[in-house]
């Protein structure tokens, strides 16, 4: 067969050749991009291409001033939802949104202070945003955060017992890792007197969601704590740590 070719080659006129020559090389180049050129073609992620036509038509209104539009562009940049993180843009937007009492950016913001992540870090800066959302919007997540920064005196005074009032105003909306860790507070006795029964409480309800609870404190597994809690008490103190706790899950309840 490949001499067959060989000789079929020869027999055709030069002129030929050369007049056919482009179209072999055009065909070739086609098929070899066609086989191949998709290996090096990046792939469009929809999820991008979406992000960044949603930056793009809330741009105006965010301009405008609105600011749950604003926190909506500080998220895209600072989580990089079109490709790339811009933490400086997504400090600017979320501020922006902080100033006019939005409380989920006033969240995002303090947070973003407490990492240094596109602005100066400034624990005390991110305190008080942490506080005008925990105060003016009872906002769960930014009393954890406050209280979680008095325990570790960031930004403010180490004060444990100002950091159990606002985990508790967090644990009473539901939050589990306020729960979680004031069942550690009470149980290992952390800068507050210890109190196993009232260990028992907040432990019995982190345990409820304990994957939740464990994401802001891996370090505290709340049922694997109830259970060694449980073989430390007594009858009486389990009586009275199982009545408080159904009197303190229909306040949870009624919020």
């Amino acid at each position: 067969m490949k001499f067959w070719l060989i000789a079929i080659w020869r027999f055709i006129p030069t002129k030929w050749v050369i007049v056919s020559a482009p179209f072999i090389l055009l065909i070739f180049a086609f098929l070899g991009w066609f086989l191949f050129g998709g290996l090096f073609i990046e792939k469009v992620d929809p999820r991008v291409v979406a992000a960044t036509e949603r930056l793009q038509q809330n741009l105006p209104r965010a301009e405008r001033g609105d600011p749950e539009t604003q926190f909506a562009i500080g998220v895209i940049y600072r989580d990089g939802l079109t490709g790339a993180a811009n933490p400086r843009a997504a400090a600017k937007w979320l501020e922006r949104a902080a100033r006019q009492g939005h409380a989920p950016a006033q969240l995002a913001i303090g947070r973003l202070y407490a990492a240094g992540s596109g602005v100066a870090q400034n624990f005390a800066r991110a305190a008080g945003w942490y506080r005008n959302a925990a105060v003016r919007s009872g906002y769960d997540e930014a009393q954890y955060a406050l209280g979680a920064l008095y325990f570790n005196g960031r930004g403010v005074e180490n004060d444990f017992g100002a950091a159990v009032d606002w985990f508790k105003k967090a644990a009473m909306q539901g939050h589990a890792g306020a729960q979680s860790v004031l069942g550690a507070m009470y149980e290992k006795g952390w800068g507050i007197d210890r109190d196993l029964v009232s260990a028992y409480v907040w432990f019995s309800l982190a345990a409820r969601q304990a994957a939740k609870a464990m994401a802001y404190r891996a370090d505290i597994d709340p049922g694997k704590e109830l259970e060694k809690l449980k073989t430390r008490i007594s009858r009486l103190q389990l009586k009275k740590g199982s009545q408080r706790l159904r009197v303190l899950r229909r306040r949870i309840a009624d919020r």
